[in-house]
């Protein structure tokens, strides 16, 4: 398989490319100790209950904008990487679309399953594994539209976004954090105190946008006002999710995690927010333009003017 090659850096000190960057930064995160990892998160059921079970009745309407700002025809064939419980799989399948989703939790594919049949949608296939370890023979004719939906957790993140545009004939759409979110900002405040060292967190849209220029693709981005990242309806909702993101295995780790979110909650008519509104970012761009200007190239160079798609 024809895989990306980071570009060499042409300049006179050598600096690591933004795909390499990402790299180490992911390697830190995965090499935090008493974390876990994305497979441990998503193949919780309260996890995923917490997380996206709750978030699909608050961000309905965000989901809505988003399939608005994709502006997909009805009927297209659609690729779905880290469908989640089908966010957007099951109103685009509903469409008529035909959607691929590949999503590697045993939970997410459950709650998934329990939307078709719930909803009586057809159209959908499934393949259960992590977009780095889908074949391109198990994703036949190449697709109209692919997205990806804050699922962006790979390793490599540069030859994942090269084989979205192998497999692509129309749009790529990506869905990132611009400015971390919520829980990102806990870990960064409470994991010193709780486990020590340094929690690392994760590359933002701003990175993803820099590896799509080393790679000569020129998207468009548009930026997204969130809702406030974390709403609860109590103070323990709050603190449950809390004490199990970060681990906590003593009464005294909880005790710190009470602490912070007394300081750091504000009371609303519906209960509790935590941290201000984030911003989050859309980039898109067509295949077939990046493909002319040299996208997709493993030999393609950094150098040259800037362009948009």
């Amino acid at each position: 398989m024809n895989e990306y090659t980071s570009p060499p850096y042409t300049g006179s000190i050598p600096l690591p490319t933004w795909s390499e960057r990402w790299r180490r930064v992911k390697l830190a995160h995965c090499a935090v100790p008493n974390y876990g990892n994305n497979k441990q998160f998503w193949n919780n059921r309260k996890n995923v209950k917490t997380v996206y079970m709750k978030g699909r009745e608050k961000n309905q309407h965000q989901t809505g904008e988003r399939l608005e700002a994709m502006a997909i025809p009805d009927g297209s064939r659609v690729l779905d990487i880290g469908a989640g419980p089908g966010t957007f799989a099951i109103p685009l399948a509903a469409r008529g679309c035909t959607v691929t989703v590949v999503e590697p939790s045993d939970v997410m594919r459950e709650a998934l399953a329990e939307r078709i049949v719930q909803e009586n949608i057809s159209g959908i296939s499934v393949i259960p594994k992590r977009w780095e370890d889908v074949g391109m023979e198990e994703l036949g004719e190449p697709y109209d539209i692919v997205i990806a939906s804050y699922s962006l957790t790979m390793m490599d993140i540069a030859e994942a976004i090269a084989k979205m545009q192998r497999c692509c004939h129309g749009t790529v759409h990506l869905f990132w954090f611009l400015t971390p979110p919520a829980w990102a900002n806990v870990n960064r405040d409470l994991w010193p105190l709780i486990h020590g060292g340094e929690f690392p967190g994760e590359p933002t849209a701003d990175w993803l946008f820099m590896v799509l220029f080393e790679m000569g693709i020129y998207a468009n981005l548009t930026v997204e006002t969130k809702s406030p990242a974390s709403s609860f309806a109590t103070f323990e909702e709050a603190t449950g999710e809390y004490i199990r993101r970060l681990n906590c295995a003593a009464p005294e780790h909880e005790e710190i995690v009470r602490n912070y979110l007394h300081a750091m909650l504000r009371k609303t008519d519906q209960g509790f927010v935590l941290g201000e509104k984030t911003l989050g970012a859309h980039l898109w761009w067509n295949v077939a333009d990046a493909r002319n200007t040299g996208g997709n190239n493993k030999d393609n160079k950094t150098s040259g003017k800037r362009r948009r798609s």
